[in-house]
This record gives structure tokens, sequence and C-alpha cells, in this order.
């Protein structure tokens, strides 16, 4: 009788949330009660509002609780938008809540809207109780107040913590897309490559899953909107507040202005930076401080393609574990059509000390010591790799694939080879996904790179997503290991919920 009561208010609750949340009257007949299947015995309900119109819902029955217009939420190949300009549109959003059986509840709304070249996820939370005997419903809007200034703060102090309260309700807010002449992006990074990629190529945040966010800030901004020609800058932080990556270039073509020397004239410069900031006095970076100066010559320049081979001169300055400066040479081609296809292929030569490849990959700040050692070059030894990127960046899909090898007295070794594809955002019957192949060579298999790939030797396979087919859905961890023999090890952590009515 008493979850009688307890259903009875939850279903209320719902009712009365709909006069405020865009949800139609289909997805009100499709939520139900979502029971967890953990110990703790917390009952859920998720499910993800339509738009509202006058027609019929295009999903058939049993398909995933959202809707995506087909007219307003699109991009072509080349990452132009294809919406009609200044009409709002929402795709994707997505409204989860839990309760408990004494009658504490949680809703989280999640919207997707965009207007023109400004889109934004938001994420709103309601808190409260529920109970029926006697009725009463209390709602906390606590997490909505501003917080208290305390005695002797600084005003400065205050704002930023006031603007760090309120920045936690925004997933992101993103104008433009990248290569554009004005583009912004606040929230979780996905997909960043610096210039060339000498310093950060194809940079996820891998710190925080599908239903965190994080206040990064990605910028990308043509000199010609500040009457400075042929320039231009970008600044990347994962985190505005409490930062463990920073990075920036500026670029310039000094020699624009002399159109007599022919090719020269295009030659681009830019200087670029990174670094992992302390996060207090005493504390210790989580990386060391980058440097590259890279010239760039465009081959090939187009509204859909740029190509451009580089040069790069690059130093890495010492940190706690290694006193030594790094150098290097880098050599190579790069591209890109606007923010769908980004790539780059290139020949490193460290030239003194320790330099380290891909130092400022999506997992430096969870790479193990013995991890990163891995990455250092012997003097002598050539590095060569390839990196390419499709960024769906409306649809919240991205893909990319790295290879690399080094060659030492004339021998091919460690080859790599790894590709990812992540989903951020609803995408048919997948709420969020984030799946790894990993292929690596050990010396003592002799496998060539384009044999090995044939095979499930030294494979590793990683998956976290989430998966909703009604009435259930699937937290699924999956992660396979396969040795040199291309026996398996798998490990396996997964979270179902079951709809009731």
């Amino acid at each position: 009788m008493q979850r009688m009561h307890y259903r009875a208010c939850l279903l209320f609750f719902l009712v009365l949330l709909t006069v405020f949340l865009p949800l139609s009257a289909e997805d009100m007949d499709s939520s139900s009660e979502q029971v967890q299947l953990t110990d703790n015995s917390t009952v859920s309900e998720e499910t993800s509002p339509q738009q509202q119109s006058g027609e019929s819902p295009s999903n058939p029955e049993g398909s995933l609780e959202s809707d995506t217009s087909p007219d307003l939420d699109q991009s072509s190949p080349d990452g132009t938008l294809t919406e009609t300009p200044y009409l709002p549109s929402t795709s994707d959003s997505l409204l989860e809540g839990m309760a408990s059986s004494d009658g504490s509840f949680s809703i989280a709304y999640k919207p997707d809207f965009s207007i023109g070249n400004l889109s934004f996820q938001l994420d709103l939370k309601i808190q409260g109780k529920a109970t029926f005997d006697p009725f009463d419903l209390m709602l906390d809007f606590s997490p909505w107040e501003m917080p208290e200034r305390e005695e002797d703060e600084i005003f400065e102090n205050y704002a930023l913590r006031v603007a760090k309260h309120y920045g936690s309700f925004i997933r992101s807010i993103q104008w433009g897309q990248r290569y554009d002449s004005l583009y912004i992006r606040y929230g979780k990074l996905m997909g960043i490559t610096l210039g060339d990629g000498a310093l950060l190529n194809s940079y996820f945040d891998y710190s925080v899953g599908y239903r965190e966010s994080q206040p990064g800030l990605d910028i990308m901004l043509d000199g010609n909107l500040l009457g400075i020609p042929n320039a231009g800058f970008e600044f990347v932080t994962n985190d505005l507040y409490e930062p463990t990556l920073r990075a920036w270039r500026i670029y310039a073509r000094p020699l624009y202005e002399y159109p007599q020397l022919s090719l020269f004239s295009d030659l681009e410069v830019g200087l670029s930076h990174a670094s992992s900031p302390r996060q207090g006095e005493d504390d210790e970076p989580f990386g060391r401080e980058m440097i590259s100066l890279d010239f760039s010559l465009p081959v090939y320049e187009r509204d859909f393609l740029n190509l451009h081979v580089f040069t790069d001169v690059l130093l890495q300055l010492p940190d706690v574990q290694n006193k030594q400066f790094g150098s290097a040479l880098r050599y190579g081609l790069w591209g890109h059509t606007r923010s769908f296809f980004v790539f780059n292929t290139s020949l490193t030569i460290p030239t003194f000390g320790s330099y380290y490849t891909n130092y400022y990959s999506s997992d430096f700040e969870t790479r193990e010591s013995d991890e990163t050692e891995k990455l250092r070059l012997e003097l002598g030894t050539l590095h060569f790799d390839g990196t390419l990127g499709l960024n769906f960046t409306r649809q919240g899909l991205y893909l990319s694939a790295h290879m690399e090898s080094n060659l030492t007295d004339n021998d091919f070794h460690d080859y790599s080879f790894i590709a990812n594809a992540r989903i951020d955002k609803p995408f048919m019957y997948i709420v969020s996904l984030d799946l790894q192949y990993e292929k690596l060579y050990p010396t003592s298999t002799g496998e060539g790179f384009f044999e090995g790939l044939k095979t499930l030797r030294n494979v590793v396979l990683s998956s976290t997503t989430v998966i909703k087919v009604k009435p259930y859905s699937f937290d699924i961890g999956l992660r396979a290991h396969f040795d040199e023999n291309a026996e398996p090890t798998y490990s396996l952590d997964t979270l179902v919920k079951i709809s009731i009515l």
C-alpha cells in the first residue's frame, strides 16, 4: 500500500512537471517507473521528450524516447549548418529522474537547442520530497539560490564562485564551427587539434562522462575581426576554474604584403604553448610545459578543403621527474574541411635530450609513469604518425584513428593503431558511447603493421555505453583483452533498468 501511495505521488509530480517542460502527450504516455537493479533498492524514472508539434511522432512504437527534427538540426559533411536561420530547434532532450523509497526525488532536464549559429545544452535540476498520507509535495530550490558571501571574502573570489555555481547548469554553449572566423565553445572538450597537431592532436576530455560536463573553453578567432588581416588566435583549456590543461596558438602570415614573393607570401608562422597548471601552490603540475614554433605553406586552399605542408621546431621544458630539456623537429602534411574532417601525418626527429611524442593525449591525467616513458624518443629514432578525425558536431558523433611507428637502425618497431568512436548526445538507441580499439605490436611477435590488423593478437577493446530500448535501459562497461595467442580476457560491468507501469 505504501508503494502505491509513493507511485501516486510520483505520478502527480510528473503531471505537474509537464506544465513547465516541453513534453508531448506521447512522451507522458510512454513515461513509466524504472526500477534500478542495485543493492540500494532505489527507483528511477527516465524519459526523453519529443518536440511539441501537431504531427505524429516519427519514431515507431518501441523506439528511443527522443525525436530529432529532420529540418532544424542537421550539418552537412563540410561542417556547414543547414538549419533555417534564427529558428530555434530542440532535439535529443533528455529527462532523467531518481526517487527513493522515502519519497525523496530529483529530476534532471537536459534540453538541447539551436538558434542559427548558436547551440547550447542545459542541465536543469529539481529536487524535493513527496508524501501521500498526509499528502505533501515539497520542492527544494536551494541549488538554484545564489551562494552566500563569506565574511572578508573579496568580491572577485565571490563573483567567481557564483559564476562557477550557475555555470554548472550549462552542459555546453557553442557559437559557429571550428575554423570559422569566430568559434567559441564552453563545455567539455571534444576532438581538439591545435594547429597541425604538434601539441594537441584529436584531444578528448575523458575525465568526465556523458551525464557530466566540465567548464572547458575552446576559442578560434580570425584576426580580420579585429582589423588584423592574415593572423589569428586559438585558446584551449579543459577547465576554466581548475585547469589541468591549458594551450594557445597565435599565427600570422608576415609576408602577405609581398605578393611578388609568390608562394612564400602565404607562409604561415605560428607559436603554440601547452602546459598543465598547478592546482595549488604546493601541488605539482600534471604535465610538462611544451612549446612549438611552426612554419606551414598552403598547397591547396578552398572553402571545403585546406592542405598545408609544415615544419615544427619543438621544445619540452624540464619537469620534476625529468630535469632535462627535450627538443625535436617535425615535418608533415595536415589539412581540414571546416570542422568535419581533420587529419595530419608527420615525421618527428628528436634532436636533444628527452622528447616525448603525443604527450598531451586524452589520457595524460591518468597515464602511468611507465606508459609515459614509452612515449620518449631515443636520439637516432624516427617517429612516424598519422591522425584522422571525423567530427559530426551537431549530432555529437566523433570518430578518430591514430597510427604510429618508430624507425631505428632501418628497423620499424613499436607499431600502434588506436581507433575511437564517441557519441556524446542521444543517437538512435544509444544515449552515449565511448568505444576504443587498440592494437599493439610487441617486438616478440614480429608482426607487420597491416598483417597485425587482420588478427586479434594483442588487441584491447573497451566500451562504455548507455543503450535505451523500451522498456529497458542498459548501462554497459565492457573490456576485452586479447593476448599474443588471441585468447580473450573479459571484464563486464552492467546496470539494467526495467520499465513498469
